[in-house]
């Protein structure tokens, strides 16, 4: 979760960001920096609180407008805050982009008692740090988003899953979830409204595997993180089989915000079809690396020009992975692509969970393309033929290319390993494996031996 410091490295638990392999003795003996990330953007709406308020005194939280959004949902019926939310046009930001109404309304709608709502924070994707940041320094947040979200579709439990790696900010959410029910937010009649949610924090254990949402449920429930066949769909058939919403911690972040604000307030920014902001994680050879928060609409010259300061002196760009290791590569002529997501539909390249990773002239694309491929090899659960052999096939091919030895076929071997991997996997890992290097082929054909 801190990609934008580079080389980093845990000193006796503490950050040291930037490290330098010789000052190893220095890391034990300096104290940390505390300024882990820095935060930028010209529109705050989901970090407006960050570095504001300390981020366990729950009267600051209300004092900056916190829980108004529940007290609002609270006076509502669940029905009309479903409305509100499909009406916001609020859709996920982990990845799919799946619009947060229709999935609420689904699981509402469902048959079948008790129904669940989950957080995934399994931010395990390279290159993204946006859901650390605000459950360390904002978690009052993603609680009201889920009490809301419960109340919408009438659950009477919740589940926040969280990345195992990410031990201060569990320890964080775990003081955060007792001060709210010592506060009264949550626990049996809320608000003295009647509402019963209870919450429970599951730590993950280091699976990329259980980021995926079924084989979080998994996980949840004392099973190997295995991903199911879909359908059923979680809607209907969730955690224990029950109907559940499941949602990423940056879209239950807006919940509150739409709530407090209103639909209008919401859609006054961004565009038609990509409504309100977007937190962008920068990293990579630019200047200063950071966590963006910008309206939809933004283009990637200008998130790399005016928020990471452009790249270092006298290099130039040669590539953007754009939505993580299981993004796509823009090469330096696309820097003008809007970054919404009817804009990235278009020129057949996806968000993702915001990961803008920069490359400069420095960079062996192929070495780049071998860690990708590396990382997809081992996470891999091993479920599906096609991703479980896929992913090392696809690491094979790609070392041959970095070593210089290729033999005659690879390159169209590369392309059927890809092809048969995205099309026939079980789920979005195997899916999505070989998206980065498909890219690369088609951007920089040279780089496989071919014109």
């Amino acid at each position: 979760g801190v990609c934008d410091q580079a080389p980093a490295v845990l000193a006796d638990g503490r950050l040291v960001s930037r490290a330098v392999a010789k000052d190893y003795e220095e890391w034990l003996a300096a104290p940390a920096d505390r300024t882990d990330f820095l935060l930028k953007g010209n529109l705050r709406w989901l970090t407006a609180r960050i570095g504001q308020i300390p981020p366990l005194d729950i009267a600051a939280y209300q004092s900056a407008g916190g829980f108004e959004g529940l007290r609002k949902a609270l006076g509502m019926s669940p029905e009309a805050v479903r409305a509100m939310i499909g009406a916001s046009g609020l859709v996920g930001r982990g990845g799919a982009a799946f619009p947060t109404g229709i999935k609420w309304d689904g699981a509402a709608q469902a048959p079948g008692e008790p129904k669940y709502v989950v957080l995934n924070a399994d931010e395990s994707e390279m290159g993204t740090f946006k859901d650390r940041v605000l459950l360390e320094y904002d978690p009052f947040a993603s609680i009201e988003g889920m009490i809301i979200a419960a109340f919408a579709i009438g659950a009477s439990y919740g589940y926040v899953y969280i990345r195992g790696e990410y031990r201060k900010a569990q320890s964080i959410l775990a003081e955060a979830l007792q001060l709210a029910e010592q506060y009264h937010f949550l626990g049996d009649n809320i608000l003295e409204s009647g509402f019963n949610f209870h919450l429970e924090l599951r730590s993950g254990a280091g699976a990329y595997i259980c980021g995926e949402e079924t084989a979080l449920f998994e996980s949840i429930e004392g099973k190997r993180g295995f991903p199911r066949i879909k359908p059923p769909f979680p809607t209907t058939h969730g955690l224990f089989g029950q109907p559940t919403v499941i949602n990423n911690v940056e879209t239950i972040c807006n919940v509150p915000f739409i709530l407090r604000e209103g639909v209008e307030s919401y859609r006054s920014t961004g565009t038609e079809k990509s409504p309100g902001t977007k937190l962008f994680c920068l990293s990579g050879d630019v200047r200063q690396p950071c966590l963006v928060e910008a309206p939809f609409g933004i283009t990637l010259r200008e998130l790399i020009d005016e928020f990471g300061g452009g790249l270092p002196a006298g290099r130039t760009l040669q590539a953007v992975l754009l939505g993580g290791a299981a993004g796509t590569f823009i090469p330096p002529e696309q820097l003008d692509l809007r970054l919404t997501f009817e804009d990235t539909r278009q020129a057949k390249v996806s968000i993702g969970s915001g990961a803008v990773m920069v490359f400069d002239d420095r960079r062996d694309l192929r070495r780049v393309l071998v860690n990708l491929a590396g990382f997809f090899a081992h996470e891999s659960c091993g479920k599906c033929y096609p991703c479980q052999l896929g992913t090392q096939r696809q690491l094979e091919v790609l070392e041959r290319f970095a070593r210089g030895v290729p033999v005659e076929g690879d390159a169209a071997r590369l392309q059927d390993t890809g092809w048969t991997m995205t099309d026939a996997s079980l789920c979005g890992l195997g899916q999505t494996a070989a998206m980065a290097v498909l890219s690369a082929m088609e951007h920089w054909p040279h780089l496989f031996g071919e014109r």
